[in-house]
């Protein structure tokens, strides 16, 4: 570990700078700044080795007059900066209105503090009791002097924190030139690190000119009470961290594994990038921790600029490889939350923080501490049968010596969606029991591609939908060339690795063939109007415009939650809304805060076509062979839809799918920490057994039930062979195929290839004509039979 070898201190922060200690947990102050010394007792542990009143009576004159003198510049500065001539006698007003900084008008009692999380039936899941249930833990300035974390949070938030008194006029000016000149929206904010703690001390995140003008007040206020390395020890005890963590102390043990005291330079650059967003720099998602190594280069740059760090510990702490701990029981709350309670607070937050217009931060402490109610949509029923088969070792390796050599645990997401209501009812997002809390959520947070599961919602539902296709409609399964960067070279290829001629859509989506999904994309459909229909069931992948996406080969993959939405949208007879897993968020003052309970829902699929595409995929399970059926507690078949998925090498395997209750999607897979790992040929079927063992268990008390039928709906017989009207005792394989009544899509014609061949009229001859003499060596005619019957369903993928 590198040691920061500290600048000598300018002689105001040297004077100000009082060390602490742990003496009785109790904060010493004057006795006449007794709001002040509460204030503190609630948000830090420890005292200060000396008391603020233990300077000389005359050095502290010296001190009150300098602050006091500032204290004017400071107001008169922004006063002439800002506004001048009336304006200043407004800002003078809100100052003089600005009370001090004080906590024990936010929370007055341990029971406004407690937010209760209840389930679909109105049962209690959990609470969480303010500050005992986030994961922070008490740091002095006196442990991180020696490191470099105050220095990386200053180069990032705050450049001039250790000159300024407490608010920033050239910050202030900068960012008031950047909303002019991007027309109304600053590009970077305004705030220092002191007016960051005022407004994690009181949760005011308003936004007016009053309150912000009142929160410069009480920045300066601070200033003038406590001296840099105070106001630096209070910010980095209430910096939000993500994932529930608050404070540095807290967020290095859970992502490195060590107090802060002993962090490097790259982990302390790391952290200090957190807080500007900690759900979108969140270290325990795939996303987040590519962001939040993106932002430490960021502050590495800025630490580099200001001088704080040299070139050669720039360059060293740039190559140094950060190991970031996912999941480590010694970091976790007492009480563990359940993946859906970790997804209901991070999308609380998140909704708080958009519809009213309020920070992360501040969202996440008025979660925690604000008194709440949250209705969630979960189902217990649902849930515990999620739970039950993802504590199943068996539904996940079935050859435990094939890999008992692995780096790590084959793992699976999976979400269940209530496809009338849009409610989530169950999720679960890794294999076997969750040790901590805010963990990674395979169900919601992975990014992986989805293979042939995309096919039904992005390409043949698309196209049925438009009227170009039904699953009637035949296409050839050929050699195709579309890959632009190697043109010579056949692709896309099927996973049978051969091609089988001319195929209805239905069997294309049985069969999963490849090339067909292609020439529906590229030659029918287009790019385009695939990416739409995918952007409006909830997957914005607009970028992504390459014949790939036709097999689920995203850049950007897609998560359980994602896919079990499009599909929803099938099963709700084309109908989608954003799946969501609470329905209210009620405050106990200022009662609703956030309403879910009639979301909207949008047209995306035509009833006819959700129909059409519902009974393809029908067949399609019922093509995986007889173990992968839903039967109830009184043995009675329960339909069931479905779609494998399989990405490049066997790294992603999928089953997508619904009932006429359920929508359900399953990812299975590594996480691939440490190189990639391919499912193994004896686990290909995990996703099904996953995917069926749930829904088997809380379909045991549900009746048979058909899914609904538009009236307009035709049921046609056709030949499966041709797409054609049957030829009566000639084709072997008739099926009813559906159609939109008067659509021209009906077939009129018959099937043309197993209809005899007429016997052709010989040509009138002329008896007395010579013939030609036969050749002896001529090599006989073949003899023309009709083709056989395509193959059975290959291998899903």
């Amino acid at each position: 570990m590198s040691v920061k070898k500290r600048v000598p201190e300018s002689g105001r922060v040297a004077t100000r700078y009082r060390q602490y200690d742990n003496a009785y947990g109790q904060y010493r102050a004057e006795k006449t700044n007794n709001v002040v010394r509460k204030e503190l007792m609630r948000q830090v542990k420890g005292k200060p080795s000396r008391s603020l009143a233990s300077e000389s009576v005359a050095r502290s004159g010296w001190i009150g007059i300098a602050r006091a003198v500032k204290l004017v510049l400071a107001v008169l500065l922004v006063v002439v900066f800002l506004f001048g001539g009336i304006g200043g006698g407004i800002l003078f007003g809100y100052i003089q209105t600005a009370k001090p900084v004080s906590l024990d008008a936010i929370y007055q009692s341990d029971d406004i503090q407690s937010t209760k999380i209840y389930d679909a039936n109105g049962n209690l899941m959990i609470t969480l009791t303010g500050s005992d249930n986030i994961n922070r833990e008490q740091i002095t300035y006196a442990d991180i002097k020696d490191t470099y974390i105050d220095d990386a949070f200053i180069a990032i938030e705050d450049e001039r924190f250790e000159e300024h008194i407490g608010i920033d006029p050239k910050r202030i000016g900068s960012a008031i030139l950047s909303a002019l000149v991007g027309g109304g929206s600053s590009t970077h904010g305004g705030s220092t690190i002191t007016q960051q703690t005022v407004k994690m001390i009181t949760g005011s995140d308003e936004v007016s000119a009053q309150r912000k003008i009142g929160e410069w007040a009480k920045a300066i206020n601070m200033e003038t009470r406590f001296s840099k390395h105070e106001i630096m020890e209070l910010y980095l005890n209430l910096v939000p961290m993500a994932n529930s963590y608050v404070g540095v102390q807290s967020a290095s043990k859970a992502y490195f594994g060590k107090p802060a005291s002993e962090l490097t330079l790259a982990e302390s650059a790391f952290l200090a990038g957190v807080p500007k967003s900690p759900s979108y720099f969140n270290p325990l998602t795939e996303s987040g921790l590519r962001n939040a190594m993106r932002r430490q280069r960021i502050v590495l740059g800025k630490m580099l600029e200001l001088k704080r760090i040299t070139q050669a510990q720039y360059d060293e702490a740039l190559n140094t490889e950060l190991h970031i701990i996912q999941e480590s029981e010694e970091t976790s709350a007492t009480k563990i939350t359940t993946y859906f309670t970790d997804y209901v607070i991070k999308t609380v937050v998140d909704d708080l923080a958009a519809k009213r217009g309020w920070s992360l931060a501040l969202a996440e402490s008025v979660l925690y501490n604000g008194g709440l109610s949250v209705m969630t949509t979960m189902d217990p029923a649902v849930q515990q049968a999620v739970d039950r088969t993802f504590n199943t070792e068996s539904l996940f390796v079935r050859d435990k010596d094939l890999v008992a050599d692995y780096p790590e645990h084959a793992q699976a997401g999976m979400v269940i969606i209530d496809q009338h209501t849009g409610q989530i009812k169950a999720m679960y997002g890794g294999y076997g029991e969750k040790t901590v809390s805010r963990a990674f959520n395979r169900a919601t947070d992975i990014e992986r591609q989805p293979g042939s599961a995309i096919k039904p919602i992005g390409v043949y539902g698309p196209t049925i939908d438009l009227g170009y296709i039904t699953g009637a409609t035949v296409i050839e399964d050929k050699i195709l060339y579309l890959n632009p960067d190697k043109p010579g070279t056949p692709y896309p290829l099927n996973v049978i690795r051969r091609y089988l001629g001319n195929l209805t859509v239905r069997q294309a989506l049985i069969y999963s063939t490849n090339t067909v999904a292609a020439r529906v994309w590229k030659e029918i459909l287009g790019g385009q109007n695939s990416l739409y229909y995918l952007n409006r069931l909830g997957m914005d992948r607009m970028s992504e415009n390459y014949v790939s996406i036709s097999m689920g080969g995203f850049n950007q993959g897609m998560s359980p939650l994602e896919m079990a939405g499009g599909y929803a949208a099938l099963a709700n007879n084309g109908l989608y809304t954003k799946p969501y897993a609470y329905t209210e968020v009620i405050h106990p003052d200022e009662g609703v805060l956030l309403d879910n309970k009639s979301p909207e829902f949008i047209s995306v699929f035509k009833p006819e076509t959700a129909f059409m595409m519902t009974d393809m995929l029908v067949e399609t399970v019922e093509s995986y062979g007889g173990q992968y059926r839903i039967i109830n507690a009184s043995d009675q078949y329960i339909k069931a839809t479905g779609k494998s998925g399989t990405s490049d090498e066997n790294v992603d395997r999928w089953m997508v799918g619904y009932t006429p209750y359920y929508t359900g999607a399953v990812w299975y897979g590594y996480d691939n920490l440490l190189t990639t790992i391919a499912v193994p040929s004896t686990d290909h079927a995990s996703p099904f057994d996953i995917w069926f063992d749930a829904m088997n268990q809380f379909h045991a008390d549900l009746t048979p039930k058909e899914f609904d039928r538009p009236s307009s709906i035709r049921g046609i017989k056709i030949c499966r062979t041709s797409g054609l009207l049957p030829v009566e005792g000639q084709c072997p394989d008739v099926i009813t195929e559906y159609f939109v009544a008067g659509s021209h899509l009906i077939p009129s014609q018959s099937c043309t290839v197993h209809a005899p061949k007429p016997t052709p009229t010989p040509m009138p001859t002329d008896p007395t004509a010579p013939t030609a003499p036969i050749d002896p060596n001529a090599t006989p005619a073949p003899i023309v039979t009709s083709a056989p019957p395509p193959p059975g369903p290959p291998p899903a993928g």
